[in-house]
């Protein structure tokens, strides 16, 4: 393991784009969530406004920035960026076959299941990453906007765990599409395809009762924007079996290359 991660490190820690878009993640993560808070917390704060109840009153009770929502809000904004994190996974994979490293690598007495580790590796620390951002923002928001009485620090920290879950499976799906196409722009617009109107799709051919276990369906239900309507755990187990999908369905199509 530590031998596949120290290849991957050697291969990426100077790729540029990897490096740009690890930048680009960072600064625009933390300039939405601290940049536009003002505009994020009266929106949530706008939801539970009606008739004329005092707007002061409702935003300090629901502040999303306060613990212990905090961890929830910066989950969710978080999401919406995995997106370039799996631009960087379909990137890199794509790269290595239009050169040629996976091949050499083959050549060189790489096994194909330890390519495919290094891969599990890179998407398990990328995840890391984008938990450890969400933990830092909530932590930092919570510390701001919360009273002494107030930080209950560790309720809802559980939210930390579904962020992880949240992006460890979309980019495992990016991951079978670098390994499918390997072509960085044909495999983007197929997963955003895909996402839409593809996941949409599903709902013509499977029962509704099931329409939340759709392959994007189910990781964003992981993080809603208010609360869950179904039972956590399920939502987690099925993101795991489609993790187990994905990465199957990689290595098959893998195993069948250079035989």
């Amino acid at each position: 393991m530590i031998r596949l991660f120290y290849i991957e490190w050697i291969k990426w820690r100077k790729f540029s784009p990897v490096l740009i878009i690890i930048s680009l993640y960072t600064v625009l993560f933390f300039l939405i969530c601290f940049g536009l808070d003002e505009i994020i917390i009266d929106k949530v704060a706008g939801n539970f406004i009606k008739d004329n109840y005092n707007s002061t009153n409702l935003l300090m009770q629901f502040n999303p920035y306060k613990f212990p929502d905090a961890w929830h809000t910066f989950a969710y904004i978080g999401k919406f960026f995995k997106i370039l994190l799996a631009i960087i996974i379909i990137n890199i994979i794509s790269y290595e076959f239009q050169n040629g490293t996976f091949k050499q690598n083959v050549i060189n007495g790489l096994k194909r299941w330890e390519y495919l580790f290094g891969k599990l590796i890179l998407v398990f620390l990328f995840s890391s990453f984008s938990t450890l951002l969400v933990g830092i923002a909530a932590i930092t928001g919570g510390i701001i906007y919360s009273s002494v009485s107030e930080m209950a620090f560790f309720e809802n920290a559980h939210f930390l765990f579904l962020s992880f879950i949240n992006t460890f499976t979309y980019l495992s799906i990016a991951v079978l599409m670098g390994v499918l196409f390997r072509n960085t722009m044909t495999a983007f617009v197929i997963l955003m395809l895909l996402w839409f109107p593809g996941d949409l799709l599903w709902l013509l051919i499977i029962p509704d009762e099931f329409a939340v276990f759709r392959p994007f369906e189910v990781i964003d239900e992981l993080l809603p924007f208010s609360k869950h309507e179904i039972s956590v755990w399920k939502l987690i187990i099925v993101c795991f079996l489609y993790q187990l999908l994905y990465w199957l369905v990689s290595y098959f199509k893998i195993k069948r290359d250079i035989t």
